[in-house]
């Protein structure tokens, strides 16, 4: 038997639904630690936890009132007090959608939920009032919760089919702490995945009334429409209703002066799309909440273009996540909730820019296409991370360049590889960098490779195939590999065997032979480490005195053939030009090499051996010296740094000079490292008694107008003490003036 939520009532101070954790740093290749830098550059996605259940809760109704207070106080005033209870009552309908063949006549005694067990069950009835036992397991963490029902429900028959099964939950209690999910005096965001609701499926889709108390100079939003608000004395009432089953029941509540401002509809195109972008924003920030809606009126109108039409008639975007630095966001159906550095920061070039394009896709996968297992998690992060570098290409093929050149160069690093078909276990099982380097960018990088294979037309269609299919419901890899050999009209088990199950990488190489005429060239692409059914078309560019000729060659196992006719003798072949195809290349293996060679100098560090570290910095350099793999940069400031430390002065400053010519493949990276070098050149220049030239030095680091000069960070010498570059420049231009 298979049951579906009909109705559930909600009273209780705070909601909101968990994406995946994704608090990646966006450090650049060697993965050298910069603590304090990871919240900088740190992004969430959706994540769940929780997959089948015998139960599942479709068309849903429920209403909640959330109020941060304590104890002792009414629920809709706050608490100085850091422990935040939330009290809440659900009401919970459960309707039976698959009934067991009538010649098994089994019956069900109990219905098994799940809800946080910091969350204390005050009462449960059915609705009749009667009051039903319930056993919460006896593991420690546990979430389940068994609810034995007053009347059995038969199991077998078409009659069972349609049956209902109402239940009310009282339930009270202070909620752990998580990385996303907060109840404080600043705001309210619970996932679904802090179980802060009795639910059977975390994962089902829902129609869902909601109620939201909250104190009256605060909004609240979540997933439909509004249906009003009223004052009730020292609270405000939001009310919500979902017009179509969603993937989430998450709220999220804020200190506002009023309501949200109006809404940004985009008229753009002909006709208008029938979706309003609002931002809820203090007024100091209306005009950067005005842009933010702006863009992303324009994402959500190119991905309906591209898989299907935006299934919601509004989205909202929340300033959330408070005390929280760095780009961090979460997406549920129809709103989003972004930290105050991506409010801040949002138009400063090179900061996070597939951040907004990265969340916007999960409005469309995975919420509304779940997916079927967390194994399944490619479809989530490494599609929503493949959408933001389409959205890029299209918008600013600069930064998709460097997207692709960063991730062709970072998705290698982990050593051992993990596979892809990990899907979301990544988080539990792996660090923050091993999973941003394998579910974001490796997985974006299969993406592109699929192109290659099927070509770039059958993809679009078999995303808006899958949008369209499976909308509304959970889908898997297998289920996108259906589709894609449904459409494409060819098998690709091999494909989805080798680069999401396996962990090998395929080496490409071109190799010239004999030419039969002067404005041919001929030669062969190697193949090295692919099954023999490996087939993807290489892209290459042939160099001639009158410009270059673009040419490809589908492959055909490890040796592939080929000769191409240009106006002009052809002086050189650039292989994959784009970096379409997953595959070794030099600055990847160069990058690892370094990696490996910088891997211990913390501890030499630790141990005060600051020679042998520097001179371990000097070898990594020599390891790409053509510095392909864009390295040089953040290695020489680590250079400097120890140099630093060591007093040797003399020798640090030049490091630090060259650090501020360099660049990297992170902008926000490199602007760090500029800053900071400007800090060290300083107090070099302080500590020799220069006051003029140490001021200089500060006067023209605070010059730098970058987010990373506000970054809070600390260093190996002082792990303790965290400060920012604009801190420490701004305490030395004031010492140098005296």
């Amino acid at each position: 038997m298979r049951l579906v939520a009909g109705a559930i009532r909600f009273v209780m101070p705070g909601k909101t639904r968990q994406p995946s954790e994704r608090f990646l740093a966006r450090r650049s290749g060697l993965g050298m630690t910069i603590r304090g830098m990871e919240s900088d550059h740190s992004r969430s996605s959706w994540h769940c936890s929780r997959w089948a259940s015998p139960f599942s809760h479709r068309q849903a109704q429920g209403r909640m009132a959330i109020c941060p207070c304590k104890r002792a106080q009414q629920g809709s005033t706050f608490s100085r007090s850091k422990r935040r209870v939330l009290r809440a009552r659900a009401e919970v309908t459960l309707r039976v959608v698959e009934a067991l063949p009538p010649q098994s006549n089994p019956s069900l005694d109990a219905i098994e939920f799940e809800l946080n067990p910091h969350l204390k069950i005050l009462e449960i009835t059915d609705a009749q009032g009667h009051k039903l036992g319930f056993d919460r397991s006896g593991r420690l963490g546990s979430p389940k919760v068994s609810v034995r029902l007053a009347e059995p429900i038969k199991m077998a028959g078409t009659q069972t089919s349609g049956a209902l099964a109402k239940l009310t939950f009282r339930y009270e209690g202070v909620l752990p702490p998580q990385p996303l999910d907060y109840i404080t005096k600043d705001g309210i965001l619970l996932r679904d995945e802090s179980r802060w609701y009795p639910a059977v499926d975390l994962s089902a889709f829902t129609e869902s009334q909601i109620t939201i108390t909250v104190p009256s100079n605060w909004n609240a939003v979540t997933s439909g429409q509004p249906q009003g608000s009223t004052s009730a004395g020292p609270a405000a009432i939001y009310r919500w209703r979902t017009s179509r089953a969603v993937s989430s029941r998450a709220i999220v509540a804020f200190p506002a002066q009023g309501p949200c401002g109006p809404a940004f509809r985009d008229v753009s195109p002909s006709p208008p799309l029938p979706y309003d972008v609002s931002a809820c924003f203090p007024p100091e920030q209306a005009k950067t909440g005005d842009r933010l809606a702006i863009e992303i009126a324009a994402l959500l109108r190119t991905y309906s273009n591209l898989e299907g039409p935006y299934p919601h008639s509004t989205l909202t975007i929340v300033k959330g996540f408070p005390n929280q630095g760095g780009a961090v966001g979460y997406s549920a159906p129809g709103f989003l909730v972004v930290s105050e550095d991506v409010v801040k920061f949002h138009d400063y070039p090179g900061y996070a820019p597939e951040f907004l394009p990265h969340e916007i896709a999960h409005q469309w996968f995975p919420i509304e296409v779940t997916l079927a297992r967390e194994e399944d998690g490619w479809l989530a992060e490494s599609l929503a991370e493949y959408l933001a570098w389409r959205y890029l290409r299209e918008r600013d093929p600069a930064r998709a360049r460097r997207m692709v050149a960063q991730a062709m160069r970072d998705a290698l690093a982990p050593e051992p590889l993990p596979p892809l078909s990990l899907g979301l276990r990544l988080f539990a099982l792996e660090g923050e960098s091993v999973t941003h380097a394998t579910l974001y960018q490796r997985g974006m990088l299969v993406f592109r490779t699929l192109e290659t294979v099927i070509d770039r037309e059958r993809v679009d269609r078999v995303l808006r195939e899958y949008y369209q299919r499976y909308a509304g419901k959970a889908a898997s890899i297998a289920d996108f590999r259906r589709l894609c050999e449904e459409i494409s009209g060819r098998n690709l088990r091999w494909f989805f065997d080798y680069f999401i199950e396996g962990t090998r990488i395929p080496q490409v190489a071109i190799r010239r032979t004999r030419s039969a005429a002067p404005n041919e060239v001929s030669g062969e692409i190697i193949l090295r480490n692919v099954p023999p059914e490996f087939n993807v078309r290489v892209e290459m560019r042939l160099e001639t005195a009158g410009g270059p000729v673009e040419h490809s060659v589908a492959t055909r196992g490890e040796v592939t053939p080929f000769t191409a006719t240009t106006p002009q003798p052809v002086t050189r072949i650039t292989l994959d030009p784009d970096q379409r195809i997953l595959r070794w290349t030099e600055a990847a293996e160069r990058n690892r090499r370094q990696r490996a060679l910088l891997a211990g100098i913390d501890k030499l560090e630790q141990a005060g051996q600051f020679s042998r570290a520097a001179q371990i910095c000097t070898q990594a350099l020599a390891l790409d010296p053509e510095n392909l793999a864009s390295n040089e940069q953040q290695i020489r400031f680590e250079l400097g740094r120890l140099l630093y430390r060591g007093e040797r002065f003399t020798a640090a400053l030049p490091e630090f000079e060259r650090v501020l010519a360099l660049g990297s493949l992170d902008p926000m990276a490199s602007d760090l490292q500029r800053a900071w070098s400007r800090v060290y050149r300083a107090r070099i220049e302080s500590r020799r008694g220069h006051a003029a030239a140490a001021r200089a030095e500060a006067q023209a680091g605070l010059a730098i107008k970058s987010p990373a000069v506000q970054t809070r960070v600390s260093w190996p010498d002082a792990p303790a003490r965290e400060s920012s570059a604009a801190e420490e420049l701004r305490a030395l231009a004031g010492q140098a003036v005296h």
